[in-house]
């Protein structure tokens, strides 16, 4: 019984550090690093700043829990798409490419890249995390399948960092200069995702040989 009680308080504490956790991420895409405060992250949650306190010890640590934690539902979702043998390379690398665009320009995780830059000198080890644990592993899946379509002979054999670098720096682009200016009221206009998406996302396929049918 003491077993079942103490893991049961240890899953209530964790579900608590999740909630904490995305809310504090919503709070510091939409208002910075600097102007997000343990005071309004604890005020969103519902929890005193000293019961915040106890779950975080300091901004520092919950930026970083932002940063490092709840990655691994994105990266399955994305690694579910790469290996579905199924379906040919040529359609699941245009699915990897717009869940990657899905993920950066809009989901929290993503989001949080320009703050990543924002603070990176002051938390070097916040951004390798990031890099580590979340950018490297997309490097990889995209590698893969790249590879699968290349053995397969639906792929051209192209060198793969310069087509990652060819992937991501666009995307990650987009994303800052959103975030950037994300008070425009003509953003849309401006940088408008699914016109940019589609005609990245087609170049990046005829450049490996696969074209739209």
């Amino acid at each position: 019984m003491r077993v079942s009680t103490e893991k049961t308080k240890k899953n209530r504490q964790n579900d608590r550090r999740a909630e904490i956790i995305g809310i504090a991420k919503h709070l510091f895409v939409e208002n910075g690093f600097a102007a997000t405060s343990m005071s309004s992250v604890a005020n969103a949650v519902g929890l005193t700043k000293a019961s915040l306190y106890h779950h975080f010890p300091g901004k520092d640590d919950l930026f970083a829990a932002c940063v490092t934690e709840g990655l691994s539902d994105e990266l399955l979702a994305l690694r579910k798409i790469a290996e579905d043998s199924e379906t040919d390379p040529k359609t699941r690398m245009r699915a990897v490419l717009e869940a990657l665009y899905e993920t950066f320009i809009f989901s929290p995780a993503g989001r949080m890249s320009p703050l990543i830059a924002e603070v990176s000198r002051s938390f070097p080890t916040v951004a390798r995390a990031f890099h580590d644990d979340y950018m490297a592993p997309q490097h990889e899946i995209l590698v893969q399948l790249l590879d699968e379509g290349v053995a397969s002979g639906r792929f051209a054999d192209i060198e793969r960092k310069v087509y990652l670098h060819m992937v991501f720096g666009p995307i990650v682009t987009l994303s800052l200069t959103r975030e950037m200016f994300a008070t425009f009221e003509d953003l849309d206009q401006i940088f408008p995702v699914e016109t940019l998406r589609d005609g990245h996302i087609e170049n990046m396929l005829k450049l490996i040989g696969s074209s739209q049918t």
